[in-house]
């Protein structure tokens, strides 16, 4: 009976273990260019499952975006003052933190935008060359 139950278990955590990862691959779209593009596809969503290592040839560029206009290293303390309501700060500081980068994909002299699971990210790097949330 106990090696019915453990070979029954075994069976359903292969199979979870096996179509999970298909589910929680993250997808990132970005725009192609003419000058890079065989057939005319306007865009690109990688990947496209399934997913091979070998197979997986295109050497992609993905730097996150600066920004020169941002010259402070503290942007939302700038925004809000030193005096200001800590609640309306911590809200800001919290959205900060799950926050993802706002990249772009640099082909040749062009950077084309690079966003994953929908998401144009909102932190970039400031004119000091360090990361900054900027919505």
């Amino acid at each position: 009976m106990n090696m019915r139950i453990l070979s029954v278990l075994g069976t359903a955590g292969l199979i979870a273990s096996v179509a999970l990862p298909a589910v929680a691959v993250p997808k990132a779209v970005t725009r192609v260019l003419p000058r890079e593009s065989f057939i005319g596809v306007p865009s690109l969503t990688l990947p496209t499952p399934p997913v091979m290592p070998p197979s997986f040839t295109l050497p992609i560029d993905v730097q996150i975006v600066k920004n020169d206009t941002i010259t402070s290293d503290t942007p939302i303390t700038d925004k809000n003052g030193i005096g200001s309501d800590i609640k309306v700060w911590g809200a800001e500081i919290q959205k900060a933190l799950f926050a993802r980068p706002k990249l772009v994909r640099v082909a040749g002299k062009d950077a084309v935008p690079f966003v994953i699971n929908g998401d144009e990210g909102a932190i970039v790097l400031n004119a000091n060359g360090r990361a900054v949330y900027a919505p």
